[in-house]
């Protein structure tokens, strides 16, 4: 996901401006983003309640 993340940011802004240590970062943090939605179930834990609407 990061190569991905990193190859389209390239694309948009350029090597020079992809490079940056802000852009990495950001890039970085979206990648362990996606990381850990994708580990999270899918289903309620337990007995969760259901929402309400007050």
């Amino acid at each position: 996901m990061l190569e991905e993340l990193r190859r389209h940011a390239q694309e948009t802004y350029g090597e020079e401006r992809s490079a940056e240590a802000t852009l990495q970062g950001a890039l970085d943090a979206a990648a362990t983003a996606v990381w850990r939605v994708s580990h999270e179930p899918l289903e309620p834990l337990g007995n969760e309640p259901l929402p309400t609407h007050a």
